[in-house]
């Protein structure tokens, strides 16, 4: 089952049509977390579904029971990775972005090391 579109450069990466790092990947609930390529914190992650074509305020709207998924997600995977993060030891923020601010459109929630 692969939803990914040409459009969201976060698909490319988890197909490998572009460099970058793959935390975590759940073929069956078909999420997962990959780094920043601009990160604004010592750890900085996007939990991400594997289909793109929405915005965060999209998804959240339309599918709140997958939004709710992504977000259990995130704090799941990322409070099991605490001990290879130390920098995860204090905490973890995460948030997103809604309206305008969110430029690509591909659901993700940022999973931030508390600073």
């Amino acid at each position: 089952m692969n939803h990914s579109h040409s459009d969201s450069p976060f698909a490319a990466v988890l197909r490998g049509d572009e460099p970058g790092t793959v935390i975590a990947r759940d073929e069956e609930k078909q999420f997962a977390i990959i780094a920043s390529l601009e990160p604004e914190a010592a750890v900085h992650w996007l939990a991400l579904p594997f289909e793109s074509g929405q915005s965060t305020e999209e998804m959240e709207h339309n599918d709140r029971e997958r939004f709710l998924q992504l977000v259990d997600y995130a704090i799941t995977e990322t409070k099991a990775r605490v001990d290879e993060h130390p920098e995860l030891s204090a905490g973890f923020t995460i948030k997103f972005h809604l309206g305008a601010y969110e430029t690509i459109p591909h659901a993700k929630l940022h999973i931030l090391s508390a600073e």
